[in-house]
């Protein structure tokens, strides 16, 4: 990087002199402009989406159900880690599913309830999630949003802010087998982080 040449050798001494001063009263300002902006800064945000895979196996005989608890946890996410003493609020952007993998009888449509929990009590209502076509979607690769009300929302954002992790109880049946399948959870999540 090339920097700008000032060429004071020319002028009487006096005017160098005041040339020089200018000068330094220049980049002083500047750097103190700097750094001050530098110390306005408050707050950064950090985001990722928190993936989980649930692993469906519906035998040939048997119980054309499923059922599987899990959580989601911040602190599995490296920024997130690293700030987790200053995060002041979460921010639930999303509550996806998608079908990672699927094998079996291609007829298979499933259903799901989704419920959140604090140990053994439930936050907020369970969530209904239909017409869940395993092959159709494993084929096409769609990311489905499962509906979350804003009450529902702040209340997770909360348990999350609480206790760095939401635990979620999930069950359906389907409606032929035998079927195996990738049901993978995402939930986006954002959090803000105070630096001073």
């Amino acid at each position: 990087m090339k920097c700008c040449k000032f060429v004071f050798n020319n002028l009487p001494k006096k005017q160098a002199i005041m040339k020089k001063g200018l000068l330094f009263m220049a980049i002083a300002a500047f750097a103190f402009t700097s750094c001050d902006k530098v110390a306005n800064i408050e707050n950064f945000a950090v985001g990722n989406n928190f993936e989980k895979v649930l692993k469906l196996d519906v035998p040939a005989t048997g119980p054309m159900t499923y059922a599987e608890e899990f959580a989601i946890s911040t602190d599995s996410d490296p920024d997130f880690k690293d700030n987790l003493s200053k995060i002041s609020g979460y921010t639930v952007k999303n509550f996806t599913y998608r079908i990672g993998a699927f094998t079996g009888d291609g007829s298979a449509i499933g259903s799901a309830v989704c419920q959140f929990v604090d140990g053994t009590n439930p936050i907020g209502d369970p969530i209904s999630i239909s017409a869940i076509n395993f092959e159709a979607q494993f084929n096409s690769g769609d990311v489905v949003e499962i509906p979350v009300s804003n009450d529902l929302r702040l209340k997770i954002e909360d348990q999350l802010l609480n206790n760095n992790f939401i635990t979620i109880k999930m069950g359906g049946a389907v409606t032929a087998q035998p079927m195996t399948a990738d049901f993978v959870v995402g939930m986006e999540v954002e959090a803000l982080v105070k630096v001073q």
